[in-house]
């Protein structure tokens, strides 16, 4: 009989090693993920150098120019001139943990995020079991052919979430669902409109993307508050704390839950439940 049930227990093991394997292996892919992003950050800030040297000595003033859209910063009628992200599920005041994510649609680690927890992040959002803070990144506008995929469906993401942000979620998960590879030109605007529009987006938010309308928001309100917190996508916050264990299947809803004092178990009416009349 020993021998019987050690042979059963050696499967469950062998189980458990793997996911325990899988799981290290994408934190090993994220650490080397977000080295590559310090390094392309590095070589951005070397070329910005650059580039003020050249306004300095009356050269750069052009380039300035042609690299930085012109007028006001426009921002959806529902959000402050200063409110560096977007807002979903439980409003601001409902006493709801706040989760904050930094996610950009060129990062492949990003697409792995929308991957593993896309599916609770949804659920938390449409049930108001939290409320989302999404700042739409533009990190790695580098990493494309264009030089600037990152901020056109960021700018886009925005767009969309004006005319109703249930639509911008949809937006996003078909986004990291037809995710271009990096150092790719990446989608084409026509491309993105057709997943706004596939998401619900009217020909009102067309125009709005083509206008490049949220592009100065995304390079001059996002992206400045989220390089003071962090270099790296995607990045995770849950009530100002940042939380790294999103590679594991589940753990960013419980964690979120146990901010509200709520657990996944109690949740779905868990055996702490059963015995109730």
């Amino acid at each position: 009989m020993a021998a019987s049930g050690s042979s059963k227990s050696t499967p469950s093991k062998s189980a458990q090693e793997r996911r325990e394997a899988q799981r290290e292996a994408l934190r090993q892919q994220r650490q080397n993920e977000l080295r590559r992003q310090r390094t392309v950050r590095t070589v951005v800030i070397a070329v910005i150098v650059v580039v003020a040297l050249a306004i300095a000595t009356g050269l750069g003033v052009l380039i300035y120019r042609s690299a930085q859209p012109e007028g006001p910063v426009a921002v959806p009628q529902s959000m402050s001139e200063d409110q560096p992200y977007l807002t979903f599920g439980a409003p601001e005041d409902s006493g709801k943990p706040v989760l904050e994510m930094h996610l950009d649609f060129m990062c492949p680690i990003c697409g792995q995020f929308e991957e593993i927890n896309g599916k609770d992040v949804q659920k938390m959002v449409d049930d108001e079991e939290v409320t989302l803070h999404l700042v739409p990144r533009r990190l790695l506008d580098s990493a494309s052919t264009t030089g600037d995929y990152s901020t056109r469906t960021a700018a886009a993401m925005v767009a969309v979430y004006e005319e109703d942000p249930d639509q911008a979620m949809a937006f996003m998960q078909l986004l990291f669902a037809n995710q271009p590879a990096e150092n790719s030109a990446g989608l084409t605007d026509d491309q993105i409109w057709a997943y706004a529009k596939e998401a619900g987006a009217s020909e009102d938010v067309k125009a709005t993307i083509d206008a490049k309308t949220y592009q100065p928001w995304v390079r001059k309100v996002a992206e400045p508050y989220a390089k003071d917190k962090t270099e790296g996508t995607p990045y995770v916050e849950i009530d100002g704390t940042q939380f790294q264990d999103w590679v594991t299947p589940g753990a960013l809803r419980e964690a979120v839950l146990a901010a509200g004092g709520k657990s996944a178990a109690s949740d779905a009416g868990g055996a702490s439940d059963a015995g109730q009349g």
